[in-house]
């Protein structure tokens, strides 16, 4: 997987100075929003990864991006499509409802549980998404 240098050099900073994931992780989605705001993340690579940065956001506008990038990227990274379903997720989740796919996990302390899933998505549609069979997420919580 290529970068292009200033995504590649953006991470590579990140990583030296916090770790993946660390402390920075907000200082770094700002600056990846930057670049996405910009127009500079033009390849599927750097979609990819710019969204695996920023799926994990607790604000909307950072979600939406990752969403957008990963569904750019799918049709030539097939990696888009698991982020693009755990965007959705993320994005359902922040708003308080229902995730559809079941990528979003609620940790009270020591116990950890799938967000509330919507019931009418099947593992049929799971699986166009790359996203494991509702069973299987859940047993790896277990």
């Amino acid at each position: 997987m290529t970068m292009s240098p200033s995504l590649a050099e953006l991470v590579a900073r990140y990583a030296a100075d916090y770790g993946i994931p660390g402390d920075g992780a907000a200082e770094l989605r700002r600056e990846v929003m930057v670049l996405f705001a910009a127009g500079a993340l033009t390849a599927p690579a750097d979609k990819v990864v710019a969204a695996e940065i920023l799926v994990d956001s607790d604000q909307l506008a950072q979600v939406d991006a990752a969403q957008s990038l990963a569904l750019a990227a799918m049709a030539q990274d097939r990696r888009g499509r698991l982020l693009a379903a755990t965007a959705y997720d993320r994005l359902r989740r922040l708003r308080g409802q229902p995730q559809k796919f079941g990528t979003q996990v609620d940790e009270d302390g020591e116990v950890a549980a799938l967000w509330p899933v919507d019931p009418a998505t099947t593992d049929s549609e799971r699986a166009k998404w790359d996203v494991p069979p509702l069973a299987e997420l859940r047993q790896r919580l277990q």
